[in-house]
Parts: C-alpha cells; structure tokens; sequence
C-alpha cells in the first residue's frame, strides 16, 4: 500500500490554493483570483480571500488546542480557571490585548470566539482584510492561553513536570521479541493510565512506544520510547510488529485504517471526535474508563500477537535527552549568554514535518546551535532528534505541540529576570515545515505575545502584497512583531545575518 511519500510524489499541491487566491467559502465558486484586479464572484478581492483563508487556517488550529484542553477538563470533571489570561500573561501584554478587545471576558467565551471567527470569514460578512487579520491575532491568543497553557499546566498537575532523561526516538525501538503497543495522537490521558499498567510486573512483555504527539508527551515524562513522528505513523505499522494502534485526535491519517487491515494491528478509537472506517472504538471519558481500556488495550496485543506474520523491523534508533521545561533548562546560563552575547539569541523551533519541504531544516539548526539556544516542540523536534540534535545542552526538547506553553513561559521568565519586555530580547520562533492548522496558530500566538514567526512553507503568506505587508510590517505597532515567509534556508540564514533574531525590532 502506498504511504505519505508516495502519495506526496503524485498528488502535486493546487498552486492557486497554496497562495492562497482560491476562495470555497460558498457555492457560487471556488473562484480563482489570479491577480489583484480580479475578484471573486461575490465581489471579494485577493487581499480578502487571503485573510479570510489564514483566519479559517487559524480557527482550525485555536479549535483543536482549546478542545484539547477542554477534554482535559472534562476527564478531570474540574472547571476553566477563572481570570486566566489575565493571571498567566505578562501584564503589559494583557493591557494591549485589553485596549484591542482581543481577550475573552467570560469562561468559555473564547469558543464563541472561534465560532464568530468563521461567521466573519463567511462570504457576505467581514471584507476589510487587515480586520480578519486582527481576529487571526485574537484567535492567537486564545490558542496560547486556553489551548497551549491551559493544556500544559493541566499536564503538570496532574501527571507532575518532566524531568531530563535519556532516551530512544526512531523506527528502531519497535522491538521483535515484544508484544507491541503504538500509542498515537496529541491526548494525554490515557497513555498515562497505560504507562503504569505497562510498568507492572506482570506486564514485562509489553513494549508501549510512542507515535506523534502523544508519543512526545509520555516521552517526556516517562522516557517511553517514541517510534515516529506524523509522517512516519504509517511506516510503524508497515513493520509488521504492531499488535495494537491506539488513537485519539489531531494528526491522524485516514490511511491507518487500511493500513491496519493489510496486516494484523488492529486499531482502536478512543475520542467521539475520531472514528474511522474498521477500528474498534472504546471511549475514554474519564479515569476509570482510562483504566479499563487500558487493560483491554493489553489483553487484545497479547491475542493479538498470535496473528503476526512477517515483520520488517528498522535498526535505526537515536539516544536522546529529554524531559525539559522552564525549570529545568539552564536558565541562569541562558541568561549571562544572552547579555555577553556569547548566545546571539533563542530560536523556538515548532510545527511539523511536512512531506512537500525538501529543504534539510536539521542542517540548519544544528549550524545554528553553536551559537543559539534550540528549545523545540513537536514533530519538527522528532526531526532534530534523528538528526542528533537533542544533546539537552544547546537543543532542549520541550515536549508536544500543546507544550509550546513552555517556550513562551521560558521567554517570559527570562525576560523577566532581565526586566525587560519579550519583544525586545532575541527571540525567535521558526515553523520551518508546517502540515497542520495548528501550526499556524501557535505561530499566531507567539507573534501576539512580541516575538517574530518565520514560516518556511508558503500556504497563502505570499498570496497577496497587502496581506503580507500587514504581517510583516503593521504587526509592529501594537504588537512589535512580524510574520514572515522565507522557504529557502540560504535565504533565511541570509536574513538572519542581517537582520539578527530580533528582525522587527533592528
């Protein structure tokens, strides 16, 4: 069966929506804007249907975060927090936000505010370009907090604060001789409850690894190994040695359904939000449902383990030291770096791996790590890792996507311990191959807290001259931030050089 790759090389991207000028918010299109004396049906112009469609890529991403984070909630059964954003931002930055009217007032408002996101993007309502870039803005905000942080503290809590281990990433800690479990998807709550049943005695059979973002979280946390990012799903259980897949949300491709058929894993759904064609679906809604599934989960491997036939194991595994958080990294260090400039600055390396990007992003980073800070998130961080990047001395990993809280919240400390704003140290935030929605709304969110976003994929950034004057440019009076697009790493480096980290603020 074909995977990723394959399918990549066949399936060429439309060029008119990567930039962003097709319109298909109603049935009077999809209407193609090539130029900017054209406009779409409704009477929309480029610069419109370009925000409009960054806006909906940014709800899409807000949505998956804050429903994270409410799962979350929801297993717990505990309530939202009152005041969040105001207890957790710094303060100046909550008095912009106020003056812009970007922050929810009221518990659960900020889903009103994705839901009223798309109502603006909707064809027939918003059509001033640089607004819905506004609300991208606002959207950003309530992705970091009620998503990213929310998330993470939530994790914290309950689960405790990782600590700095070594570890193993990569195809290669799928073992032959085990009864093996993939654990896939970007919710924590049942991993965890897996974790101690796999740590028990009668359990030494078991080998639970990890896959995308949950795979990152309980490798953080606990050292699981973690066998393969996003884009690697499908070639796990193309080894043959996966007795169970378990999923939940976010990131996980259709294919995995037939491809557990060509072979004997069997696939189980755990979230209402995710069903897919053939697997089994066993809910977990809270703890003790957790704790049922998951001495389910290891009866079915073990029966299952008797259905396997060929398998086609990679050697291939990287040692990795993981576990870091704003306790734990170097921070005074960090600091005395920064102001004798023997560190030229941080880098936040986010997002995905993206199939379609060619360019060798690792290279680059590590070229980067001699004289910057690397804090990395994700599966970008899965990448960094096969690349022998993840040394815990100049590239800490930082767990999951939702875990970009603890790049912002490192970002804070330091500046706050230097008494100054974000916006005006060396920081960076690069998502140099992003895949998912949720990519670009945690580039929206660092970008409203005063730190510059590059991206290194063009989805629509590059659509329209308006459009990305307003990322690059306005940005900077209320928020002394840009969003920019470089897709070529000499292009980037070159820009670095010239510009430094801090690029908006030279």
């Amino acid at each position: 069966m074909e995977n990723i790759q394959d399918r990549e090389k066949k399936l060429l991207p439309c060029p008119i929506g990567l930039k962003g000028f097709c319109c298909d918010n109603c049935l009077m299109g999809p209407c193609r804007v090539m130029n900017e004396k054209m406009r779409g049906v409704c009477g929309a112009k480029r610069e419109v249907i370009v925000a409009r469609n960054i806006l909906r890529f940014v709800a899409g991403g807000t949505a998956a975060h804050a429903g994270h984070a409410h799962h979350f909630l929801s297993y717990l059964n505990e309530s939202y927090p009152k005041n969040y954003i105001k207890n957790k931002a710094p303060n100046y930055l909550y008095k912009l936000w106020k003056k812009l009217n970007i922050i929810p007032e009221a518990e659960m408002e900020h889903f009103k505010d994705i839901s009223e996101a798309l109502h603006t993007s909707t064809m027939g309502v918003n059509a001033d370009y640089k607004d819905l870039l506004v609300w991208s803005m606002k959207l950003g905000v309530l992705d970091g907090y009620y998503g990213l942080y929310l998330a993470t503290e939530l994790e914290n809590k309950i689960y405790g604060k990782p600590k700095p281990k070594t570890a193993e990433l990569n195809l290669g800690v799928i073992k032959k001789d085990k009864v093996n479990i993939a654990i896939h998807g970007h919710e924590p709550m049942l991993a965890e409850i897996l974790v101690k049943e796999v740590k028990k005695k009668e359990n030494i059979d078991i080998n639970l690894i990890g896959v995308c973002c949950t795979g990152a979280s309980v490798l953080q946390r606990h050292g699981i190994p973690l066998a393969a990012n996003f884009v690697l799903q499908e070639d796990v259980i193309s080894t043959g040695a996966i007795e169970v897949m378990v999923v939940d949300v976010q990131c996980i491709m259709p294919s995995v359904g037939d491809l557990c058929e060509c072979y004997h894993t069997k696939l189980i759904t755990t979230n209402d939000l995710c069903k897919i064609p053939n697997a089994m679906h066993l809910p977990v809604n809270d703890k003790r449902a957790a704790e049922k599934v998951a001495k389910q989960i290891i009866k079915l491997a073990r029966e299952n383990r008797k259905k396997r036939r060929e398998i086609s194991l990679s050697k291939e595994k990287k040692k990795v030291v993981v576990g870091f958080s704003p306790e734990t990294i170097p921070m005074k260090k960090i600091i005395q770096g920064i102001k004798n400039k023997k560190i030229k600055g941080i880098i936040g390396v986010v997002g995905c791996d993206n199939p379609r990007v060619k360019e060798d992003w690792s290279a680059l980073f590590k070229k980067l790590s001699k004289d910057h800070i690397i804090l990395a998130t994700g599966c970008i961080a899965f990448k960094l890792g096969q690349a022998g990047l993840l040394d815990g001395k100049r590239v800490f990993h930082m767990g999951s996507c939702v875990n970009n809280a603890r790049i912002a919240e490192t970002f804070k400390q330091i500046a706050d311990r230097m008494k100054k704003e974000i916006t005006d140290l060396p920081f960076l935030v690069s998502c140099p191959m992003p895949t998912s929605e949720k990519s670009v709304a945690i580039g929206f969110f660092f970008a409203s807290i005063g730190v510059d976003v590059h991206f290194g994929y063009p989805f629509m950034f590059k659509g329209d001259k308006k459009v990305e004057d307003f990322l690059g440019n306005v940005l900077k009076k209320e928020f002394k931030s840009k969003i920019f697009l470089e897709e070529k790493i000499e292009d980037f480096e070159n820009r670095l050089k010239n510009e430094g980290l801090s690029i908006s603020k030279k």
